[in-house]
């Protein structure tokens, strides 16, 4: 695979599912094309991906001798705003418990998302929440900020626990951020699907954004490559990060050789116009 480490001012990043679920053989497969990694964690009550504690000495010792970094993304079956007390508290100690495992590779970021509705795997026509819907997140509101309080002290020594925008707008997740609860991760591709002007939400959020998603969507098909954007799209955002001096992670959420491939050259293109 080809090598190709541009000098930008905010660090690229891959998902450890482009090749596979094995997470060492995404690490050794990866590390010839970005310098951080996405460690991507789900649970189910029949399976899970969560490193054991030898699994997590062995990925460390990896991830030193390359000279990586990682953002672990926490299972997107987690709902710490629950409306059921029990799910919430189970969701709430998940974390924690991941947080303490993950420690020794002293990850730059949590990725948690807080879903508003029951979390799916593939985003649902019509189901985007926006400012209109404001007044249906007053209890999901209450909940996440009592939640994310607690949290907010098990990130851990230099690391921040970040919250993602998924079914519904980054308005929802500001007043977190200005409380000091946690980050913003910006999933791009997100507010694609709920038809949100990218460059808008950029201007207003850019303060608390340490890191973004970025993938191709087509319809409802979303983690595509960004070949299939307009680029004169990617420009325009990527000019805004520059002009912000974004210096965060950006993370190419893709799944394939080829869409990752596909986004770091498209990445580049842009970014060589600006």
């Amino acid at each position: 695979m080809k090598s190709s480490f541009t000098p930008f001012p905010f660090r690229i990043a891959a998902p450890t599912m482009v090749y596979g679920s094995d997470l060492l053989t995404n690490v050794e497969r990866l590390r010839s094309v970005v310098r951080h990694l996405e460690v991507v964690l789900f649970w189910t009550p029949e399976k899970h991906n969560i490193p054991s504690h030898d699994q997590v000495e062995i990925l460390a010792d990896r991830l030193d001798r390359h000279g990586l970094r990682i953002t672990v993304h926490l299972p997107a079956a987690l709902q710490i705003a629950a409306k059921e007390a029990g799910l919430r508290r189970w969701s709430v100690e998940q974390v924690e418990s991941i947080v303490e495992r993950m420690a020794a590779i002293r990850p730059l970021n949590y990725v948690l998302h807080v879903p508003f509705t029951e979390p799916t795997l593939a985003p649902v026509p019509g189901l985007y929440f926006t400012d209109r819907d404001a007044e249906r997140f007053s209890g999901w509101r209450r909940r996440a900020r009592k939640s994310l309080t607690h949290l907010a002290r098990y990130a851990g020594s230099g690391s921040r626990l970040l919250v993602e925008n998924i079914n519904f707008s980054p308005s929802f997740l500001i007043p977190f951020c200005r409380e000091g609860l946690c980050g913003l991760c910006l999933d791009i591709g997100h507010l694609l699907l709920g038809s949100e002007t990218v460059e808008r939400v950029l201007d207003t959020c850019f303060p608390w954004i340490e890191e973004i998603h970025l993938h191709g969507v087509d319809g409802w098909n979303e983690h595509l490559g960004l070949d299939i954007l307009d680029p004169a799209r990617l420009l325009r955002w990527m000019n805004r990060l520059a002009k912000g001096g974004f210096s965060g992670v950006l993370n190419l959420e893709v799944f394939s050789e080829r869409d990752l491939l596909a986004s770091v050259a498209s990445v580049e293109r842009a970014w060589n116009l600006l």
